[in-house]
């Protein structure tokens, strides 16, 4: 059983806007970090885990007082990142235009 850490007051509201100032760096660097945390997730990038560390990046603090919160925040921080990392590419994939082949 892992230990339960103390809960740290982690402030949600700008997340998003932090996660824009995330650098190509910052997402190899998060990858990284899992892969030697033994995340083998064929694509880290789905990985809840992935996220709260993209997450902690983001807001200057460590995957593990992300990982700490209320299962409620936890699941709005990393819907916040799935978000910024593959929701607007659907509307992007939906805008390019049909290759038919022909």
């Amino acid at each position: 059983m892992e230990a339960v850490k103390e809960e740290k007051k982690i402030d949600l509201s700008k997340l998003k806007e932090k996660l824009e100032m995330l650098t190509g760096f910052d997402i190899e660097a998060a990858e990284a970090e899992e892969r030697a945390a033994r995340n083998m997730a064929p694509d880290v990038s789905f990985s809840k885990r992935y996220q709260a560390r993209l997450a902690a990046k983001a807001l200057g603090c460590t995957v593990d007082d992300v990982r700490a919160l209320k299962a409620n925040e936890y699941n709005v921080a990393t819907a916040l990142v799935s978000d910024f990392l593959f929701g607007s590419l659907a509307a992007e994939a939906a805008a390019l235009p049909t290759n038919t082949g022909k």
